[in-house]
């Protein structure tokens, strides 16, 4: 069995480059690392805070004309205020049935301007931010980092209407980014305690030979026909393990049951499938785009959700690089997900264009990372 070792200093601190490149906006460091003696509260990377954000949910694309940077909408006029209006009902009222100009602002004091339609929701608005030129600074963060306010009330729900948060003509909403599940922007300490050793695996200088691996069985149609899923391992990397166990009541089913002293091909029952999937720069927002068909049809009509696959090479093209002690590697992390109707969606490889299926699964407690899977990245897969 190729059990990869993970007790030195200089695998955590390959484990830590890993997981800030996997977790937008944040700096994972080790206890070894200079940075942590200056820590006046240091905050431990829980299990907890890391899936809630490399588990980011994908929905569609929103409408591009919705909200515009000002300077793509120099020629729209803003229909003048009346002026024999005195309440402010009326006057609401009246800017918010045409497009508006607000002002988004910075913590860094920097300001910019965004036309915005009567039907912009909060994500939009945190959309057209994330997209716009001049926002470099932020592009290591995802778009479902982004933390908006308007008057001391932020704008939580990102379905809901901009107009319906009393925004209008001339508001200036406040811009910021954080983990989900933190305060803020963080530096976070990797502890041994978020890795199973036990059961990392080295897969770096294995192949496909063709022997065939399972996980996880399908239900059937009124309990017959099923089928067990095909687990494609993870050749050329190194998985490195999460301790999961218990995270999950009631109990670990989920992960399945290991056979002493050998690599079982055979799923056990209750056992979920594997899937995988990458967070590079635009988050989750990457493989819910690229590979369906160039009018979007296929992702407007998936909608939101987490996306993963059960092609590691697949996830791959969306995984974030990194360099490490002078070594460029990529990450993806690898997952248990319930595939049961209701829970999941599978899109056939026949939709995705990208030659494997891609899973749509509706809540992030169906969806729970084991594992982080790390690769040096070759002048051959550069």
């Amino acid at each position: 069995m190729a059990v990869a070792s993970s007790s030195s200093s200089a695998h955590l601190q390959l484990v830590a480059a890993a997981l800030t490149s996997l977790i937008p906006g944040s700096k994972v460091i080790t206890k070894d690392d200079p940075l942590y003696k200056t820590l006046k509260d240091p905050k431990p990377l829980t299990y907890e805070v890391m899936s809630k954000n490399v588990i980011v949910e994908s929905r569609p694309e929103p409408d591009s004309t919705i909200v515009v940077p000002l300077e793509k909408t120099m020629n729209i006029e803003l229909q003048p205020l009346a002026a024999n209006k005195t309440s402010d009902e009326e006057t609401f009222s009246e800017q918010t049935s045409s497009n508006i100009i607000i002002t988004v602002k910075f913590l860094n004091g920097q300001a910019y301007r965004f036309s915005v339609d009567p039907r912009a929701t909060v994500y939009a608005l945190k959309w057209a931010i994330f997209k716009s030129k001049g926002f470099d600074e932020y592009t290591q963060y995802d778009v479902n980092n982004i933390v908006l306010t308007f008057e001391g009330t932020e704008l939580n729900d990102d379905d809901r209407l901009l107009k319906d948060y009393r925004i209008r003509n001339g508001s200036i909403v406040q811009f910021a980014v954080k983990l989900k599940g933190a305060a803020k922007p963080i530096v976070l300490v990797l502890d041994e305690e978020l890795l199973d050793p036990n059961y990392d695996y080295d897969f770096t200088n294995e192949c496909d030979t063709g022997r065939v691996y399972q996980r996880g069985q399908s239900q059937g149609f009124l309990g017959f026909l099923k089928h067990d899923y095909h687990y494609k391992r993870p050749y050329g990397w190194k998985r490195i393990a999460l301790k999961v166990k218990g995270k999950y009541p009631p109990d670990d089913t989920w992960l399945g049951i290991p056979v002493a002293g050998s690599v079982r091909t055979k799923s056990s029952k209750g056992e979920w499938p594997v899937s995988y999937h990458g967070t590079d720069k635009e988050g989750a927002e990457g493989i819910a785009a690229k590979g369906y068909d160039e009018e979007r049809i296929i992702r407007d009509k998936f909608g939101r959700g987490l996306y993963s696959t059960p092609d590691v090479d697949v996830a791959a093209d969306f995984a974030p690089r990194f360099t490490h002690e002078g070594k460029k590697y990529e990450a993806v992390i690898q997952n248990r997900v319930n595939l049961r109707p209701g829970h999941t969606k599978i899109i056939p490889k026949e939709k995705t264009r990208h030659g494997a299926e891609y899973y749509l699964t509706y809540s992030s407690y169906d969806l729970r990372p084991y594992g982080i899977c790390i690769r040096e990245i070759q002048s051959s897969n550069a």
